[in-house]
């Protein structure tokens, strides 16, 4: 079951816990004027079985609202819950209306309220009951993010204000004031006006495309992606449980297709897990111009797009100035390890050239070839211990016990080690990666049959919930 189904589900379940509590209230109402042969009692109840279909109305637009998207709504059917929504809000108005109507004609007629024990009887049982129903409607509403479920819960609260109106005019009729009873009913008037428009203000604004999440906030989380230099033109759209944003994302005019798609998911992946309601996010890529991208930037993604249309990798790439007023390229060039080295020099030479052409246009370029074995590395025999406890002494004079895991394993007739330690978080990354490199640099040269190290470092607040 996916988790809109298991949201749909719940509305529903909460919509006929509604209904049946609702119609338990009307039958009790209905019963007790019957028996009595109260009429005006009869009737109310009768009324109170119209104020009902508002949870028939929700049930209907949850069952439309949870089928899923076809070719004519490509976007599926979530906005039905707020046309249903917006149902219940007219029929507030019309709650409104029909107790606006009764003031007018108590002013015009005259008279007094008649108030019969059995009134009394009926306001002590159903006023705490739909004080529960109400409570437990909104509440849920607010946890399942539910426009038909808060909507509905605003409709049984015009039941409380009524029944409070009933007090008014009980209370008026002890003090003899009789008035007292359309001044309260006039203050329940305006308390359903304000409940209707709220409801109609919110379900306009989801039907007419308003603001859903603040652009700031997303663009503050696509900021936060590597490689998006620039964000702009961020809208969102749809209603408080599904949310559908859009937004067009600058990168640097140097990458690749590949690349910059890469940047796009990663978005859309951080805004859908910052903002838990969002559904759907389209990331519109656009090139930066060369003035908006750092220069280090421009340079790697030149060089990443080169070696990617050739089959090849890099790695370790240092940029620092020369004398000739440029900058010269060092790095790493990744090629296949099967290749023989004149194979692997034109192709080098080839990267070179393309890299001198390329928008950047260094002065030097020194690539030192290495060679990528693209192979799952078939392990040989089992370490011995004593040299394994003497990995373990040469990097404790580093880092003490903070040693978290240490793998070493032999292919080939060479071994490789791989560490995992911790330093203090507080500590430089330029600090630490020192540290991880002195390591590497005696581990190579005291155990000449070390072909491999590779060692991460990460910080020592993480160890305790790592571990």
């Amino acid at each position: 079951m996916t988790h809109r189904t298991e949201h749909y589900t719940e509305v529903r379940r909460v919509l006929w816990q509604v209904l049946a509590a609702n119609l338990a209230v009307t039958i009790l109402k209905i019963v007790l004027g019957t028996v009595t042969g109260a009429l005006a009692v009869v009737a109310d109840g009768f009324h109170s079985l119209v104020d009902s279909s508002s949870n028939l109305i929700g049930l209907a637009a949850i069952r439309l609202a949870q089928r899923p998207a076809d070719e004519r709504h490509p976007y599926g059917y979530r906005r039905y819950e707020t046309v249903g929504a917006l149902a219940i809000g007219g029929m507030l108005f019309v709650a409104a209306y029909e107790i606006g109507k009764s003031i007018v004609e108590r002013f015009s007629a005259g008279g007094t309220p008649e108030l019969t024990p059995l009134t009394v009887i009926l306001v002590a049982l159903t006023f705490p009951v739909n004080v529960l129903i109400y409570t437990l409607e909104r509440r849920a509403g607010e946890r399942l993010k539910s426009e038909i479920l808060l909507a509905d819960a605003a409709h049984t609260r015009t039941d409380l204000l009524v029944t409070l109106s009933v007090l008014g005019s009980l209370a008026g009729v002890w003090l003899g004031l009789p008035w007292l009873d359309s001044v309260v009913a006039a203050g329940v008037v305006v308390m359903i006006l304000r409940a209707a428009v709220e409801i109609l203000r919110d379900s306009a604004g989801a039907l007419t495309d308003a603001v859903a999440v603040d652009p700031d906030q997303i663009e503050h989380i696509a900021q936060g992606v590597p490689g998006v230099l620039y964000v702009h033109r961020v809208r969102s759209r749809g209603t408080s449980d599904s949310v559908f944003v859009d937004l067009h994302v600058k990168v640097y005019s140097g990458m690749s297709t590949e690349q910059a798609h890469a940047v796009a998911s990663e978005v859309e992946r951080q805004v859908k897990a910052q903002i838990p309601n969002a559904v759907d996010v389209l990331v519109h890529i656009e090139p930066a111009r060369e003035r908006e991208a750092p220069r280090w930037d421009r340079i790697a993604y030149d060089l990443r797009q080169i070696a990617d249309g050739m089959g090849l990798g890099i790695h370790d790439l240092h940029v620092h100035n020369n004398e000739q007023g440029g900058y010269a390229l060092e790095m790493h060039l990744e090629m296949p390890a099967d290749i023989l080295l004149g194979e692997a020099h034109d192709l080098a030479e080839d990267f070179e050239k393309r890299v001198y052409a390329a928008s950047t246009r260094p002065n030097t370029v020194i690539t030192h070839l290495e060679p990528l074995d693209r192979e799952v590395i078939e392990l040989e025999n089992r370490i011995d211990p004593a040299f394994e406890a003497e990995i373990r002494e040469l990097i404790t004079t580093y880092v003490g016990e903070n040693i978290l895991e240490l793998n070493i394993y032999f292919s080939q007739h060479h071994a490789n080690v791989a560490v995992r330690l911790c330093l203090p978080a507080e500590m430089p990354l330029t600090e630490a990666h020192t540290v991880a490199e002195n390591i590497e640099r005696d581990l190579l040269t005291r155990f000449p049959n070390i072909y491999r190290v590779t060692v991460h470092v990460e910080p020592r607040a993480d160890t305790d919930e790592r571990r």
